[in-house]
């Protein structure tokens, strides 16, 4: 088994974080690191150390560059490591603009360097669970997805590079960027109206986003993003809507979730294979109270197959049997799973350097679709106050 030698430059918390997740793993060895700050280098043996990140670029022994730094620099660290013939993982967002993220691609692309984007949605479990039973068109079409973050401030003060849109790019770059790619694992097609809302806390700090997008395929997605709350209040909720099935999800990592799904006996197995499946209850389609239609206006129309009841849904007909509400979660916990997605990218971007012809989960191209319409929801969302 091949070692492959790896250079972490941004060595904050995150950094650490990726370096105590990698060093788990038996075909990665952290060789370097680099960090503007001396003193968090504090306890590292056997590991090259410096101040200056291009140092750590023409180390030799490096193989991949990890680059976990503020999101301005992204841009420069990542061209100039792929000149150095280094494969790169690149922590979200790709960069602050398309513009920078586009010489990203170009310089990989001239290169043919292997590289990725640090999205670890795409790797958690339960996600790519959800994208595969959707694909499958056995929730019905897709209509609605909506993320709602609530997130603390206490720990950014008001000089915090994370409130600079010149250095992070703003919560919508920085940090919606991931909810934005997930919703890509439930959607191919392109986006065709973005539309954003933001909320100045001060000349500086804008503490609460809004980003709307209109897909090609008729999927309206909704990003609200606040760091304006305390911690003991912070939480993700994410719903979506499809013309079967409706899903509620908990956590930034989703470690647990709910469905109401009309069912038929050919896709009920699909749905029992979530992971942590459990049935809360189940009712047949004729017991079923349809409450769209209230006492008085007289018997709807009912259809039937011999599969079932046939649903009309966006005028696309579907077949169903029961109704049944269900839970599912992962049994480790967050720090586990988050570790786990950590290690899944690197693993998928060691796989691109061994073999030339696997494509990997997260490209860079990824990055570029979700930073371009973050962007565009900056630009309108600097227009409101």
């Amino acid at each position: 088994m091949a070692v492959h030698n790896l250079g972490i430059i941004g060595y904050g918390g995150f950094g650490r974080f990726l370096h105590h997740c990698w060093s788990q793993m038996d075909n990665v060895k952290v060789v370097a690191v680099s960090d503007k700050v001396a003193s968090r280098f504090s306890g590292l043996e056997n590991i090259h150390v410096y101040s200056e990140w291009r140092n750590l670029v023409h180390n030799p022994e490096v193989e991949i560059v990890a680059i976990a730094t503020v999101p301005y620099t992204h841009e420069m660290i990542a061209t100039a490591a792929m000149e150095a013939q280094k494969a790169v993982l690149i922590e979200k967002p790709l960069a602050t603009t398309t513009l920078d993220a586009g010489k990203i691609i170009a310089e990989q692309e001239k290169r043919n360097t292997p590289a990725c984007i640090d999205y670890i949605m795409r790797f958690n479990p339960m996600m790519k669970r959800l994208a595969a039973i959707s694909s499958s068109g056995v929730l019905g079409k897709i209509r609605r997805i909506d993320v709602e973050n609530y997130a603390q401030d206490e720990q950014l003060p008001p000089d915090h590079w994370f409130w600079d849109q010149k250095l992070g790019g703003g919560i919508l770059i920085e940090h919606a960027v991931h909810f934005i790619d997930l919703v890509h694992l439930f959607t191919d097609a392109p986006a065709i109206r973005v539309s954003g809302f933001g909320h100045m806390r001060n000349a500086k700090q804008q503490d609460q986003v809004i980003a709307n997008v209109l897909y090609e395929d008729g999927l309206f997605a909704t990003h609200y993003h606040s760091f304006a709350r305390p911690g003991f209040f912070e939480i993700t909720t994410m719903k979506f809507a499809y013309d079967l099935a409706t899903i509620d999800l908990v956590g930034w990592i989703p470690l647990r979730g709910t469905i109401e799904v009309l069912v038929n006996t050919d896709t009920r197995a699909m749905i029992e294979s979530l992971p942590g499946y459990e049935l809360i209850n189940e009712i047949s389609i004729e017991k079923a109270i349809d409450e769209s239609r209230p006492a008085g206006w007289g018997p709807g129309v009912i259809r039937k197959s011999a599969q079932g009841h046939i649903i009309s849904s966006g005028g696309i007909d579907y077949t169903a049997t029961s109704l049944l509400r269900a839970k599912f979660k992962l049994e480790q916990p967050k720090s586990q799973i988050y570790c786990d997605c950590v290690r899944a990218v690197l693993e998928d971007l060691i796989k691109a350097i061994e073999d030339p012809s696997h494509k990997v989960s997260a490209s860079l191209k990824d990055g570029l679709k979700s930073l371009d319409i973050a962007q565009k929801a900056v630009r309108d969302s600097l227009s409101t106050v």
